[in-house]
């Protein structure tokens, strides 16, 4: 069967396009450009699995995109749709402080590329990458601190390392908090069953924070002084 035969041309004005487009939960951002938007309808793709894919248009003159929002059925007799996903999806970079990049760019680059995962809801692998790049950020940390113990902490498991190289309390705290659940992340059983993947990326923000903190202390305290 011709695939013409499966799509309907939308003219967004319509008493039949309105009464469809009731059917459907509407988007009201752009996945591209991220704007608050009201897009313009172009067509809907009837599927045969159930799908349904709403093409819009982005009116904001600096964007124009084109994509699809991606609807599957309700299992009810309504036959109604709920939104599933967008297509295309533009994809997120997480910004740190300023003085994260110079001390550990292996923990930005994985960050994102976890994050990145996260957003495509790769959601039972990304958690892994973010325990990856914690542990980068830790050991980079040590290694400031401490550059004359560089092949003991690149040999050393997180955890120790962790207990015997940072001295600040709470980058401690929260990064020992994070490591527990990023190796639930890590592990068959989960030890933190009321913790999830928000929590992890909550402590990691925590740490880098109070890293970063210690940077600018550190930078005044040096900067101005009294003779």
């Amino acid at each position: 069967m011709a695939i013409d035969s499966h799509i309907r041309y939308l003219g967004n004005d319509t008493f039949e396009d309105i009464a469809l487009l009731d059917a459907y939960p509407l988007p009201d951002f752009c996945p591209v450009c991220k704007k608050s938007i009201n897009p313009e309808f172009i067509l809907i793709y009837f599927k045969f699995n159930g799908h349904q894919e709403l093409l819009c248009s982005c009116p904001d003159n600096k964007c124009k995109s084109l994509f699809f929002a991606v609807y599957k059925e309700c299992p009810s007799e309504t036959s109604e749709y709920s939104l599933d996903h967008f297509t295309p999806l533009s994809r997120e970079e997480k910004l740190f402080p300023d003085e994260i990049y110079p001390l550990s760019p292996d923990f930005i680059e994985i960050y994102n590329q976890a994050y990145v995962a996260e957003q495509e809801k790769l959601n039972l692998i990304c958690g892994v990458g973010y325990r990856k790049a914690l542990e980068y950020l830790i050991k980079d940390f040590a290694l400031k601190q401490s550059p004359e113990d560089i092949e003991k902490i690149k040999r050393m498991p997180l955890q120790q390392c962790l207990k015997k190289f940072i001295t600040d309390p709470k980058i401690k705290a929260m990064a020992e908090r994070a490591i527990w659940l990023g190796n639930d992340e890590t592990h068959y059983v989960r030890k933190w069953k009321s913790k999830d993947l928000k929590d992890l990326k909550n402590l990691i923000e925590l740490t880098v924070y109070f890293i970063s903190i210690t940077f600018k202390v550190s930078k005044y305290s040096e900067e101005m002084f009294l003779d």
